[in-house]
């Protein structure tokens, strides 16, 4: 087993990305070999399901062709029927009069032969076309079932933490847990300095924790609420009449003006945001933060630009600083002093202990990677023993895989859904982690010996329990006059039997319609009423208690067979409803109230 990864970049690229891609297809074999699926009877079926769409569609646009000829025949009836009817009530001319009669002679006759290609041709063509098609709908219909029940076997064997299982086969250095439990937590806080205050306007909407070499950490994604501003305008139109003289006359004109007013109201703000937490005690007294550089972005003329420029500014912020008794001094590498940019950082010989000329070199060769990775795509925090990455790429829903997403009733398809998902995800979580491996001494460090305490508050920490109601849903849970989304945040009622008793607090707006007026002065010299229409976003907060059961995890034992045996137990010792039940991973949650 690895217990180092020594180039990320280049390891990824010659070693662990092939690597994982076989892993996953090679674990989808063994998935297709265990349901015992006919994929060649599926591939049979899926072929006819083409062949009829193609066919479907043919006889749709057959259908839209003859219609089309029909309605121009029926315009062409009503047009000519008119225009006859204009002109049997105009003759008065003789030879005119000949005209006419010829050209309601011929159309009359053109028009009885459209009729009867409608009665007798295009009617029963397009009914039996739309017969056809209902046909050929409901053949589709019955093929797409019988492909769902010869993909059911399979369908049935997803569950939501195959990637995760997948990652671990792939990199074992990177420890991947069942479930973000109170201990691990306990080790982030007590031990790295993690702060256990949580914060009132996140969310986690998923989680994931492990170790390195015995370093702690978890990747989150959250749902973040800011209190901002919204401009609302209201506009009117004035007009007045001025008068002028025109060559000895006096002239009246109409002026017009349009009035705006604008003004400010809070607005609530919602975005999604995931970042790794890493605990090391490396460098343990060493703080600094550094924003992405977007060096990817650059060619190497460019960088050498960037850097050329920005040097100059950090040897003058060098020479400040050692002149007001500060320890800021530039790295040898300028290069790497510039795109990593962390001159806010309080430790200079830590700093050189962290990010040796080794380190130095795969940053930059992260930073400036275009093809690999994602390059510098990162935002680094370092707070003494715990450090924060925050990259781009982990945004949107990278690191929330559910089963259904493999889901579908063509073989083909789900094989191509398995393992693009699954690649996808490897490359996400191994990129967010590519800027700690790059530093070597955060391998080699292996933290102290932690005496853990006997008993927890609860069996997981607050981050699942988050992740849990989020899944349950906020319209479950929020207020029922909440009109934007909502934060929802758990306190721990009680912890027993596998079971963390939770109260859920939502957090949420109720939208009232309100109406402003402001007053200008318009061009006519006279003070206007302005309205102005804005929305007013009053607090409101609902409570419930849920229920979260821990799936046990049990060696040698099929994990669904024992999450049903767990939900059966459940049921007979409660005499629970299954729909009160829902299935989120390692957990049975229900709402009690």
């Amino acid at each position: 087993m690895d217990d180092h990864i020594y180039d990320p970049l280049m390891e990824y690229k010659n070693k662990y990305g092939p690597n994982h891609k076989k892993n996953v297809e090679e674990y989808f074999d063994e998935l297709v070999l265990k349901s015992n699926i006919n994929v060649d009877e599926n591939k049979e079926t899926i072929k006819k399901i083409k062949t009829l769409n193609h066919k479907k569609e043919t006889t749709k646009r057959q259908i839209s062709k003859y219609n089309t000829f029909r309605i121009l025949m029926i315009l062409f009836i009503v047009i000519v029927l008119l225009i006859s009817i204009k002109l049997l009530a105009d003759i008065t001319a003789t030879t005119s009069m000949a005209l006419d009669v010829g050209f309601i002679a011929v159309s009359s006759l053109i028009s009885v032969l459209f009729i009867f290609l409608i009665f007798k041709k295009i009617n029963p063509l397009l009914k039996k076309l739309k017969t056809d098609s209902d046909f050929i709908k409901n053949e589709i219909s019955e093929l797409i079932n019988l492909a769902k029940s010869q993909m059911k076997p399979l369908n049935d064997l997803f569950t939501d933490e195959m990637g995760i299982e997948l990652f671990k086969k792939t990199i074992p250095l990177i420890n991947l847990d069942r479930m973000f439990d109170s201990k691990r937590y306990d080790y982030l806080v007590n031990k790295f300095g993690l702060d256990d205050v949580p914060e009132l306007d996140r969310s986690t909407l998923f989680v994931k924790s492990g170790d390195i070499n015995g370093n702690p950490f978890y990747i989150a994604n959250d749902l973040v609420h800011t209190l901002g501003t919204k401009s609302y305008t209201g506009s009117i139109i004035i007009s007045w009449v001025t008068y002028t003289t025109v060559n000895g006359k006096r002239v009246a004109q109409t002026r017009t003006q349009t009035l705006t007013e604008t003004i400010l109201k809070p607005y609530p703000y919602y975005n999604e945001q995931a970042y790794l937490v890493y605990g090391n005690e490396a460098a343990p007294d060493l703080k600094f933060t550094r924003d992405d550089s977007n060096a990817e972005n650059m060619d190497q003329k460019q960088i050498d630009k960037h850097v050329k420029r920005e040097e100059k500014i950090l040897r003058k912020k060098a020479e400040k600083d050692v002149k007001k008794g500060g320890n800021f001094t530039t790295l040898a590498n300028s290069e790497f002093e510039v795109l990593f940019n962390a001159t806010d950082r309080n430790n200079e010989v830590q700093f050189r202990l962290l990010f040796t000329p080794l380190a130095q070199k795969q940053l930059l060769e992260l930073m400036k990677d275009k093809t690999i990775g994602y390059g510098d795509n990162f935002d680094f925090i370092k707070n003494k023993k715990i450090n924060i990455v925050t990259p781009e790429h982990l945004n949107g829903d990278v690191l929330n895989v559910n089963a259904s997403e493999y889901y579908d009733y063509d073989f083909t398809l789900i094989k191509s859904k398995f393992i693009d998902t699954n690649v996808s995800f490897f490359k996400a979580v191994y990129f967010t982690f590519a800027p700690i491996l790059a530093i070597p001494l955060y391998q080699q460090q292996k933290p102290h010996e932690y005496i853990y305490k006997d008993l927890y508050d609860s069996y997981v920490s607050f981050y699942e329990h988050e992740i849990v109601a989020n899944k349950l849903g906020e319209s479950n849970l929020r207020h029922p006059e909440s009109s934007t989304r909502n934060i929802l945040k758990t306190s721990i009622v009680s912890s027993k039997n596998n079971t963390d008793k939770v109260k859920v607090t939502a957090f949420g707006y109720k939208a009232i319609n309100r109406t402003e007026f402001r007053t200008r002065l318009g061009g006519d010299g006279r003070m206007h009423t302005i309205p102005i229409h804005w929305v007013e976003y009053l607090p409101v907060t609902q409570e419930s208690v849920i229920d979260i059961n821990i799936v046990e995890d049990k060696e040698n034992k099929d994990y669904k067979d024992h999450l049903n045996n767990f939900i059966n137990k459940l049921k007979n010792n409660e005499k629970l409803d299954e729909k009160e039940l829902f299935y989120l991973g390692n957990f049975i949650a229900r709402i009690i109230k």
